[in-house]
């Protein structure tokens, strides 16, 4: 690879799969974006990596483009580190994808306030896999990872795939599960489909289904994040209304885009509207 850059954004991509300029800034792959917008530009040009695009959308404006690690990206990086190309996990065809633009966009936001707030306390990401896929060596039959999206079997036959996974191995040295949903509201017909997932996890922490699943002999907390105040207080007040948490309510913790994105370890409520420790 011909700059540092080039590696950084690579590694970037690598680590967190589909990320927009300003994500390669937060992620400390560069600080100019025209800059960054050159040097993408020719690794898009060299195959090392591949760029989305979708235009403008009604209600949304002109959406980011979006990059990704390509085999070439991937064999790059295998080089310079010298390892074997798979485990930089590259997306070997066109990814199609369009509603869920937002919400990937929203998860990947997540994982890197969390890397930052791990590397501040000293602690580690030790395991992290998103719906989408995750950094590992074994890459999805379509390139993009989705075998390797956590699958858990519900009691009921329900089958639940959280938006992200991830063990933690904190500052302090606890280790600590987490499952992760990005829950978006859609103007506000969308929270009964929240409210249907976070009972969801509720089976899954009474029978222990995510510890079977990733063959762990510990339980997991559930992050939910929300677009706004509103919507995070309105689906906290039907879970509360319902009694569904309830036995669960501490491990249940509620955030914001806006808090996370400035501080991952800050600004939590649990179920019961109380004030929560990441």
């Amino acid at each position: 690879m011909s700059t540092p850059v080039d590696t950084r954004i690579l590694e970037r991509l690598a680590r967190y799969r589909f990320m927009t300029v300003a994500q390669l800034i937060a992620a400390g792959a560069g600080k100019d974006r025209k800059h960054l917008g050159q040097v993408l530009s020719r690794l898009v040009g060299h195959k090392h990596a591949g760029m989305l695009a979708w235009g403008v959308r009604p209600g949304l404006g002109r959406l980011p483009r979006m990059y990704y690690l390509k085999p070439a990206g991937a064999a790059a990086l295998a080089e310079y580190h010298r390892v074997e190309a798979a485990l930089y996990r590259p997306i070997k065809s066109t990814p199609k994808f369009t509603v869920d633009h937002l919400h990937r966009r929203y998860c990947v936001d997540c994982h890197i306030a969390l890397d930052r707030a791990m590397e501040a306390e000293g602690g580690t990401v030790a395991a992290y896999t998103a719906y989408y896929g995750g950094p590992g060596p074994h890459p999805g039959p379509d390139g993009a990872g989705k075998a390797d999206a956590v699958k858990i079997r519900l009691t009921g036959g329900r089958r639940l795939i959280p938006d992200a996974v991830f063990d933690l191995e904190r500052g302090d040295g606890r280790r600590q599960l987490h499952a992760l949903e990005v829950c978006l509201d859609r103007g506000g017909t969308d929270r009964g489909r929240i409210v249907s997932q976070i009972e969801a996890h509720c089976e899954a922490m009474q029978d222990g289904a995510l510890s079977d699943a990733l063959g762990l002999d510990r339980g997991y907390r559930l992050l939910c994040i929300f677009e706004t105040e509103h919507c995070r207080d309105a689906v906290r007040q039907r879970l509360e209304d319902s009694g569904i948490g309830r036995d669960f309510a501490s491990l249940i913790l509620f955030g914001t885009l806006s808090e996370i994105r400035g501080s991952f370890g800050t600004g939590w409520m649990d179920a019961r509207g109380a004030a929560a420790v990441f």
